[in-house]
């Protein structure tokens, strides 16, 4: 009697307790929602008066029903910056310790959040995931890092594949998303630094890109490619605020005028600021103008040396297009250059033109860089020097120089293969490529204004003009320019007296480095990078046993401006281990590069991780096209992708073999 009394009691005693607990759950809900409605205004006026937001594809979301939410991670602010471009309120799954932080934890409670901790263990993670599910199959809009960390490198990290799980379990739309530009704000870790560093900007520009819903069954190398193709898209729409280098260029130059900028290393001491190399490029620019009149293309025929510098940064400041001609090819191929580019006149110097004994013969004219300098007087050099220094940039760049009608979209240069068979082909960049192409290894290898780069490959070279030559110009470093990279022991002698910090070069010349350097000659350098050819493993593994610095190998061709893909080195501290180099492999794609593997036959195929096919490539840096050539332009670029011609295969995180 007394247990059945005692059962009949549970229910009414229980009961209470139950409706006790379902009021006291519906009216906190009511009491975060009213929070939300009143707090979340306040807090989008804050976000929005410090950063510019441009929001791309929100009407690719649902208005209302399930959808996952799966982007790319950046900084600590992602999931706000999502917040305030949608009108759906998003559960975003959170790290565990966030919540419990007493500075955000109440601002996530009002948000819903779902905690994820990974270090508790696989239940705790499969009970976020249960619970996520569960909020989709609610009819909510959930949200996911699945990279599962902040990036330290700026590369996109790999996906985890808590995304299957979720979609498993509820079928939803997935929404793939990116956040571009916020790599290098004071919230994000670029530099090895989070906050402590200068804003490079009041109102930073953020773009947040929503891409069209993609099936539920997806896989997630497939979401992951996705996500990759937008952060392209994002790269592209950065065309519409973005100056040509030259112009970027002016401003460095006014904004530190006594940096220094170009260094000369067959000269001891000849050393240019950031003043006096826009001084000899703009005087140089005026002195060539009554000769180029009426010619748009001008071909350079010029080592890399500050002449050489000087003179390409002076046919752009002209609008003019450089055409750098290869003096290794044979004559035939660089009189096939200046045909197909109708090009009357070739900018030298008398001393290199002597020493390469080369004549194009009647209807080519030379002008050579000591007779137009010995011409602009004294009084010109320190007018427009104290012009550089003491007006403001945009008086320099609109009134003094007349940049303002200089466009992206105009042609920068024009690089011709070697033309081993048949006559050359002219690869047309123009100035939104080159740029696109040092915004991408901006964000991939890190460079810094106090960085100086040992610059000996040609400016014939897409790698030589892109980055030995504008790469620095445009953010403030220094480069040591050097004109034979054969010459092994003098640039190991000029990496140690100048303290170089970044080198670009080829495991030929590498060899060359082993064999006639000393140990000590390169200790400054803290990233060098090979392309143009396969890094065997015993050069690198040499050149690192000897020097203390790896080798990182990347790929690119001249019709990607030129970097595809680059190894780094890897991100370790106390806790976090993110790899950026694979032995053996030519890296991952730079930021806003994508890439994929199709079907040599059928390149509407895209062949999963693993499987070899033909590389293909999308990005800011691809090409105009081939100079006077629609049909091979048409047979390369096919809806924005460039066919590279060569068979490889990815991996589950992005590397490129």
């Amino acid at each position: 009697m007394v247990n059945v009394n005692t059962t009949a009691e549970a229910p009414s005693t229980s009961a209470p307790a139950r409706d006790e607990q379902r009021k006291k759950g519906a009216l906190e809900r009511i009491l975060i929602e009213i929070a939300w409605r009143t707090l979340w205004p306040i807090f989008w006026v804050i976000i929005r008066l410090l950063y510019r937001i441009r929001a791309v594809g929100v009407e690719n979301v649902p208005a209302q029903g399930p959808a996952l939410l799966v982007c790319n991670h950046l900084t600590w602010l992602d999931g706000f910056f999502i917040f305030i471009t949608m009108k759906r309120r998003v559960r975003f799954l959170v790290y565990t310790p966030y919540t419990k932080n007493p500075v955000i934890a109440w601002l996530l409670r009002l948000g819903e959040v779902i905690p994820i901790a990974s270090e508790a263990g696989p239940r705790a993670i499969v009970g976020a995931l249960r619970e996520a599910s569960q909020a989709l199959q609610n009819g909510e809009v959930v949200g996911i890092f699945p990279e599962g960390a902040l990036t330290r490198t700026g590369f996109m990290l790999p996906f985890n594949r808590g995304v299957e799980t979720i979609l498993k379990k509820s079928p939803a739309p997935v929404i793939p998303m990116c956040l571009d530009r916020l790599w290098g704000s004071l919230v994000s870790h670029q530099g090895g630094k989070f906050f402590w560093k200068w804003p490079k900007a009041w109102r930073y520009p953020v773009t947040v890109m929503y891409g069209k819903p993609l099936p539920p069954d997806q896989k997630i190398w497939q979401i992951r490619q996705a996500v990759q193709q937008l952060q392209t898209e994002c790269f592209i729409l950065r065309r519409e605020d973005h100056k040509p280098a030259h112009r970027q260029f002016v401003r460095m130059a006014c904004r530190h005028p006594f940096r220094s900028c170009l260094i000369d290393g067959l000269t001891e001491g000849k050393e240019l600021n950031f003043a006096k190399t826009l001084t000899g490029a703009s005087l140089l620019a005026e002195a060539l103008k009554p000769r180029l009149k009426d010619q748009q293309m001008v071909a350079l025929l010029l080592p890399t040396t500050l002449g050489g510098a000087l003179a390409n940064v002076a046919i752009a400041l002209l609008g003019k297009t450089s055409v750098n001609l290869n003096f290794t090819a044979s004559r035939e191929a660089m009189l096939s250059a200046l045909a197909q580019c109708q090009i009357k006149t070739v900018v030298t110097a008398r001393a290199f033109r002597e020493k390469v004994k080369i004549d194009f013969g009647p209807g080519i004219e030379f002008i050579d860089l000591e007779d137009v300098g010995k011409a602009i007087p004294q009084w010109r050099r320190t007018l427009r020097y104290l012009q550089i220094v003491c007006l403001p940039g945009w008086w320099t760049e609109y009134v003094t120089l007349g940049l303002g009608s200089h466009r992206g979209d105009a042609l920068a240069t024009i690089i011709f293969s070697s033309g081993s068979t048949g006559d050359p082909k002219g690869v047309m960049l123009s100035h939104d490529n080159v740029i696109g192409n040092i915004e991408s290894c901006l964000q991939a290898f890190d460079p810094l204004p106090h960085d100086r780069l040992l610059a000996v490959l040609p400016f014939f070279h897409s790698f030589g003009y892109t980055v030995t030559l504008w790469l620095p110009l445009v953010i403030g470093a220094s480069g040591v320019y050097f004109p034979d990279p054969r010459q092994a022991k003098e640039i190991g002698e000029l990496c140690k007296k100048y303290r170089c910090t970044l080198f670009v070069s080829t495991p030929t010349f590498l060899r060359f480095i082993i064999r006639r350097c000393e140990p000590d000659d390169f200790k400054s350098l803290r990233l060098l990078i090979t392309g143009a050819e396969k890094l065997p493993r015993a050069v690198a593994e040499e050149f690192a046993a000897k020097f203390g610095i790896t080798p990182m190998e990347g790929y690119g061709t001249t019709e990607l401006s030129p970097v595809a893909s680059v190894n780094l080195p890897d991100f370790k501290n106390e806790v976090i281990h993110q790899v950026g180099y694979k032995p053996g492999t030519v890296g991952h794609p730079i930021p806003g590069v994508s890439v994929r593997i199709v079907d040599p036959t059928d390149y509407s195929r895209v062949l999963p991780p693993g499987e070899v096919g033909m590389l293909l490539v999308k990005g800011p840096n691809v090409m105009v096209g081939y100079l006077n050539r629609p049909e091979a332009t048409a047979e390369v670029l096919r809806d924005g992708w460039y066919v590279t011609g060569d068979l490889a295969k990815l991996d589950e995180d992005g590397f490129i073999t």
